[in-house]
């Protein structure tokens, strides 16, 4: 149970669902745009969650993990969003279909468990495709 605090209860976490929260913003208001240009539904929802995830990246990069961006973690960093929309979808396929709730509520069932895996997911791509911002003005 430790364990989980350290990993959940600090201010990384805090500060990557702020982000989240913003990005969620970002994307809502990029799809609304397009659907206003005329766009379908379908397509204005893909357009504008691929576009967010350049703000997402910038953002995530600067304060959540505070790491130095480059061209291979930005190409990376997409994918650590894959295994939560996978549970997301999943859990709202499970729920609306098997046990008749209503999808906007199954959604929202999915986010206890789909924003710490990716944030853990996040985590692990960062590091493993990133390296730490120079302090001091080291080179």
């Amino acid at each position: 149970m430790n364990r989980l605090k350290e990993k959940f209860l600090n201010r990384q976490f805090l500060t990557f669902g702020i982000i989240g929260v913003i990005n969620t913003v970002i994307a809502l208001l990029l799809n609304k745009g397009l659907l206003g240009l005329g766009t379908e539904v379908g397509t204005a929802s893909i357009i504008a969650d691929v576009l967010a995830v350049i703000p997402s990246y910038l953002m995530n990069m600067t304060f959540t993990y505070k790491q130095k961006m480059s061209w291979k973690s930005f190409f990376a960093f997409p994918t650590s969003y894959i295994p939560g929309w996978i549970i997301s979808f999943v859990i709202v396929e499970v729920l609306s279909r098997e046990f008749g709730v209503p999808e906007r509520f199954a959604k929202l069932a999915s986010v206890p468990i789909y924003i710490p895996v990716n944030f853990l997911v996040m985590s692990f791509v960062v590091k493993k495709f990133s390296e730490p911002k120079q302090k001091n003005g080291a080179q």
